[in-house]
């Protein structure tokens, strides 16, 4: 969509950090597959990183992987193995700041209720997740469960809605092998993302702010500028969430930010049936979005339009996070409620 036109708003929220919080351990639940002797897997380089630095959802803290130090390495594979908990509903991956085009890898998607099925490569005893159809932000070529992106940078696509407990993403090589240059991650993010029942009221405002500009001015009435960050960042080997550019000069500026209001929205568009405890299958705005992010203690993928897709749908993403520590909900009529939104652009 040209000019980032504002149709109806998708948040692509993370489930993996919002079971950390909740108590659920990294190690054993999150993890990358160890590597024996003879099983074709390959994990992290010395100095490259941790696997918690996957899920931190810091996506410029990329992790390195052993892709390209041996021509075994090369032809082996990277398995990380997710649990997220049997009753969830699962219709997205999101893998932010990778280097797959230029490592020449790709990325492999199954699922299963028995965990061992996602813990060997190729997942031959796991469910071939169908991802066709489903790109979102560079997934140009998708075969069945195998998704080749065509640039660096970051990669968002989706599925019809999988219960399954298990879920292993792999990176592989495209030719078939890895090249000589290392496998980098930034952040992997997987969940249920939620669309906004409608498209918010006219009053729709987005502002692009350089809110870490300081400005000094002399005795004499010079005034001297002083920026901390552009914003978003890009260099040949690292990119800022949904940036395409390789350098600095070809980056806009600032941080985005949407003040938006939702008018008579419906109640069981807003709340649970049911407060006392979460219900997978329930569908709202308070189920899948604040209470998966807690307010705005954790960030997510907003697009100010769900049909953008495909080449450009850069363009209608951010990584962002809310600015506000509460959610008004007002009644306008029975079961029928207003209510507003600011979310902000990270970096």
């Amino acid at each position: 969509m040209a000019n980032m036109n504002i149709r109806t708003p998708r948040f692509y929220t993370d489930l993996i950090s919002y079971n950390i919080t909740r108590g659920v351990a990294q190690n054993g639940n999150y993890d990358i597959q160890a590597t024996n002797s003879g099983n074709n897997l390959v994990g992290i380089t010395d100095g490259g990183g941790s696997e918690m630095d996957l899920f931190d959802l810091r996506p410029l803290n990329q992790v390195t992987f052993n892709t390209s130090r041996t021509a075994t390495e090369k032809a082996d594979h990277v398995v990380i193995t997710l649990d997220m908990l049997g009753d969830s509903r699962i219709n997205f991956v999101a893998i932010l700041n990778h280097n797959l085009t230029s490592c020449t890898g790709k990325i492999r998607v199954s699922a299963s209720d028995t965990k061992s099925h996602v813990e060997e490569a190729d997942f031959g005893s796991a469910t071939a997740i169908d991802c066709s159809g489903g790109e979102i932000v560079n997934a140009d070529t998708i075969s069945s469960n195998i998704i080749n992106p065509a640039t660096d940078g970051s990669t968002i696509f989706t599925f019809s809605e999988s219960h399954l407990r298990y879920w292993g993403i792999q990176f592989e090589g495209v030719q078939p092998n890895f090249s000589s240059t290392s496998l980098k991650v930034g952040s992997i993010i997987v969940g249920k993302y939620y669309d906004m029942p409608n498209s918010p009221d006219l009053n729709v405002k987005r502002t692009i702010a350089y809110d870490n500009n300081k400005i000094t001015e002399s005795l004499g009435g010079q005034k001297y500028g002083h920026m901390i960050n552009l914003g978003r960042t890009a260099t040949s080997t690292s990119k800022s969430p949904f940036a395409t550019a390789s350098n600095k000069y070809n980056i806009h500026g600032g941080k985005i930010q949407y003040d938006m209001s939702f008018s008579y929205l419906n109640s069981t568009d807003v709340m649970p049936d049911e407060y006392h405890t979460v219900q997978h299958g329930d569908s709202n705005f308070i189920s899948d979005v604040w209470n998966i992010i807690d307010g705005n203690h954790r960030p997510f993928i907003f697009s100010a339009d769900n049909g953008s897709t495909g080449d450009s749908a850069e363009s209608e993403h951010i990584f962002a996070r809310f600015d506000q520590n509460k959610l008004d909900m007002s009644q306008v009529a029975p079961d029928v409620f207003n209510m507003k939104l600011k979310i902000k652009e990270e970096f």
